[in-house]
């Protein structure tokens, strides 16, 4: 028994090694032309590219210990007082890793010896040792999951012929990713980082292989698709963001939508989108400095203020889905950059995947729990209304003869036919403008306006047929004659209980003898009850 005690603790390394297959000792000996082989002579220790000197294994791993771990491990933790055997139960908030071989990873890997793991961002924010028990790690939102995520939506544990390793408890290691005695691919990754195949591994997001961040087919963006997921996501960092983003998410976003690039770590969009969001009226992209509890560390949803969003803010994946946006449209009434993007339907239930544009708009401007009741365009444009322009539906007027050509009664549009941006050289979309409620031509609030402040009526309307009286005999002398604006008589979106889109309940119409209403007999002719600009209509036939 003593003689055993001489023996040198290289010797027992090999003997248990050996004991492994040759094919495994092949393996394992791919760590000498490694960062991992600290042996001061690492030649010496090789020979026909297998490990003689085993030696170079007790930098991790030693044959005896007192309280046996496995694998072995040598290196004394940085923390002397924490628990390296200690069993740490899960959370649904935590983020560092459970099993012993990560802990030990990083009692290395924390900056004092080794690479830090986060890395540190800047000096001003100290470096977080996930291996003190005292420190308390950010909301599991904030770093790369260490399990896996009970919806399973997008992410499931590798298949059988992955060559990524879970622990035995099915859970995320460091080893799940590395191979701490391989370090053929960079990294020490099990599996390459080329187009981000590794995050392939366990990520599945819907349209990646054709979306234009996953399979850019713009020569300009070519290289995008090599640096892939980690060109906005950041795996091992602190201070984190969420989504494991390398920015808050519009700031991320418009590093690149910028119209230029700065040739090392981002590459150039075609549309300077951060140009637009400068403009008067805008998606509230930026959170309002005055109002406070908003944001990702909000506890609390703030109400809308009568669809004003001083209050609230948007992040781009609310509209768009970054996995899936593609050039090319999904259909006429869904554009490419909305593609698998979620939504709510008509009547207010959660879609994952919209089928039409409107749906994602309703997640703010339709019936649901973000808009006061009556306050929201998705009743307006309801298709149990008496009128409405056709978002949801086509409409239900069998002549409208004012459309110009190209459209018909048959015709559905979109929310961005009419919001969006008022440059129509620039990016499209309902980002900006310098025109009130996003809107890309002149439309006017107030009962009187000019006809040049009606231009975006007169988009889809032919404005000669308007003011010839095609469809109305009267539109002429209310617009040309009288100076009245279309928004004097009509709401764009819809009227519930008036045809034609006339909207009833405008202050400068008022009720005759206790009756306003308008009664619509055929396209383009009926009567009216009412009394307006000081004019009083029984029953007056048009």
């Amino acid at each position: 028994m003593n003689k055993l005690k001489l023996i040198p603790a290289f010797y027992l390394i090999a003997m248990a090694l050996a004991a492994q297959g040759f094919e495994d000792i092949q393996n394992k000996s791919k760590i000498a032309d490694t960062p991992h082989n600290l042996m001061i002579n690492r030649e010496a220790v090789m020979q026909d590219n297998i490990v003689v000197d085993f030696s170079l294994c007790r930098y991790c791993h030693v044959p005896n210990k007192a309280t046996a771990v496995e694998p072995l491990w040598y290196r004394k933790i940085s923390i002397p007082r924490f628990d390296l055997n200690k069993e740490l139960d899960p959370t649904n908030t935590h983020v560092h890793p459970l099993d012993p071989g990560s802990r030990h990873c990083l009692s290395c890997h924390d900056g004092s010896m080794a690479r830090s793991f986060p890395h540190r961002g800047d000096q001003k924010h100290p470096q977080v040792n996930l291996t003190a028990p005292e420190v308390q790690a950010p909301a599991n939102y904030n770093m790369h999951l260490f399990n896996f995520p009970a919806s399973g939506k997008e992410i499931s544990r590798p298949d059988e012929s992955s060559e990524l390793l879970l622990t035995d408890q099915n859970q995320v290691s460091c080893i799940t990713c590395h191979d701490p005695h391989n370090n053929e691919k960079g990294h020490f990754l099990r599996v390459s980082n080329q187009g981000s195949e590794i995050c392939m591994e366990c990520h599945h997001m819907q349209n990646w292989e054709l979306s234009t961040h996953g399979n850019p087919q713009n020569p300009l963006h070519a290289d995008l698709e090599k640096v892939a997921c980690l060109q906005c996501h950041e795996i091992h960092s602190l201070p984190t963001n969420a989504k494991l983003l390398r920015a808050d998410e519009n700031t991320l976003c418009l590093s690149c939508h910028d119209g230029s690039s700065d040739e090392v770590t981002e590459f150039a969009s075609t549309k300077n989108l951060e140009e637009v969001f400068e403009k008067p009226f805008t998606h509230p992209i930026r959170i309002n400095p005055n109002v406070t509890d908003v944001g990702y560390e909000a506890d609390t949803d703030s109400p809308w203020n009568f669809g004003l969003a001083d209050d609230r803010f948007v992040r781009c994946g609310d509209c768009h889905n970054p996995h899936a946006v593609t050039e090319k449209n999904i259909s006429p009434v869904l554009d490419g950059s909305l593609a698998f993007s979620r939504g709510v339907d008509a009547i207010g239930f959660p879609k994952d995947r919209v089928d039409y544009e409107y749906e994602v708009c309703y997640q703010c401007h339709g019936q649901n729990q973000n808009v006061r009741s009556g306050n929201d365009v998705g009743r307006l444009l309801s298709v149990g209304n008496r009128s409405y322009h056709p978002i949801e539906n086509i409409g239900l007027s069998s002549s409208v003869p004012s459309l110009k050509d190209g459209w018909s009664e048959q015709s559905l549009i979109t929310c961005s036919d009419c919001h969006g941006n008022d440059d129509p050289y620039g990016p499209q979309g309902p980002h900006g403008s310098s025109l009130p409620h996003i809107l890309k031509a002149p439309y006017s609030d107030f009962p009187y306006a000019s006809i040049e402040d009606q231009q975006l009526c007169f988009k889809c309307h032919d404005q000669r047929k308007i003011v010839g009286d095609e469809g109305f005999k009267f539109h002429n002398l209310h617009i040309n004659r009288a100076g009245y604006s279309c928004s004097a008589c009509h709401n764009p979106h819809g009227s519930f209980d008036s045809p034609g889109l006339i909207d009833l309940t405008q202050s400068h119409i008022t009720s005759l003898n206790g009756e306003k209403k308008v009664e619509g007999l055929e396209p383009g002719h009926g009567t009216c009850t009412l009394q307006c600009h000081n004019v009083k209509h029984v029953m007056e036939a048009y």
